[in-house]
């Protein structure tokens, strides 16, 4: 029997329509504020527990200048354990309407491996996903991958299974680096699920699970998107796909914010990427406020207890 990852070779599945496509503003205004977090979707106390802390957060925040939260950045893994089946699905309220009641924001949300099935080779369960919720309002997914304007900031979201896979991987790429050169001097924030460096249980990409030698899985072309398309040129990379807060030191002049801790946690292990703050035994969201001038962050726990925060100045 052929090894497991010379069968994802041999799997494709349907192209998924829409890819590139432009997703309403969700704020016109000179200062954004957003939440951001992944791996969230498994309806159960832990989730719940953050939604509630999200939402006194957000009003927490809110000031003279404008709102406390403006949108959520929702990193993927957006229903475990195999995404869903259709706008009718049931876990479209059990492990997100019903959990997130109350906070009333747009969730602007990316694929994971998990909304591609388990294994990630059912595209049927992701194509369900840029239908959203039947009679559910909030969700924005308008294509596998997507980029929409936020205060001073372009964000793109992106679809890193399928470039994992191969999967139109080089019609992403390319999308990303039109997207780069024309945003000018704007900041340029991403959204990915799969993380570029990471002390946890994945790791980096193109050594995913300790293995560089593993065709797919290692994340090699997740690798190349990072190092070839976004480095030098993208500000912030926000992802999931490790179950911990983490926020590394900026590499080739990007922030890297791993927000994957929204419903359940994994254990930090070590892959040597240098971090200002890693933790695994809480989860959590991050919250972060851009303007023309920088970026100011903070990575927040279940409870609503601040854990850490990062500003910085634009280059």
């Amino acid at each position: 029997m052929a090894p497991w990852w010379a069968l994802l070779a041999c799997t494709r599945g349907p192209p998924l329509a829409g890819g590139g496509v432009e997703a309403p503003a969700p704020t016109q205004g000179e200062v954004v504020r957003f939440l951001a977090l992944g791996d969230a979707g498994e309806g159960n106390d832990p989730q719940r527990r953050v939604a509630t802390a999200m939402r006194q957060w957000c009003q927490d925040k809110a000031d003279e200048r404008g709102p406390g939260c403006h949108f959520v950045a929702y990193l993927g893994d957006n229903f475990y354990p195999e995404g869903v089946t259709g706008p009718d699905d049931p876990q479209w309220q059990a492990k997100w309407a019903q959990v997130y009641q109350g906070l009333d924001l747009p969730f602007y949300a990316i694929l994971g491996n998990h909304d591609h099935g388990d294994p990630p080779l059912d595209r049927l369960r992701a194509a369900a996903q840029l239908q959203g919720p039947a009679d559910l309002p909030g969700w924005v997914m308008p294509g596998p991958w997507y980029a929409f304007d936020a205060g001073p900031a372009r964000f793109l979201a992106l679809d890193t299974t399928a470039v994992m896979m191969g999967w139109e991987h080089e019609d992403q790429a390319a999308w990303v680096a039109a997207e780069l050169a024309a945003a000018g001097d704007r900041p340029v924030v991403v959204l990915a699920h799969h993380a570029f460096k990471s002390n946890g249980q994945h790791g980096n990409a193109g050594e995913y699970e300790g293995s560089a030698w593993i065709p797919y899985a290692s994340g090699g072309r997740i690798r190349d998107l990072y190092d070839d398309v976004l480095c030098d040129r993208a500000d912030l990379v926000l992802s999931g796909h490790e179950h911990s807060r983490q926020w590394m030191q900026p590499v080739c002049g990007m922030e890297l914010v791993v927000s994957g801790a929204g419903a359940k946690n994994s254990p930090l292990v070590g892959r040597g990427s240098p971090t200002l703050f890693e933790e695994d035994r809480e989860r959590g969201f991050a919250w972060l406020e851009l303007t023309a001038e920088g970026l100011a962050g903070e990575i927040v726990d279940e409870h609503g207890r601040l854990d850490f925060r990062r500003e910085i100045a634009w280059r």
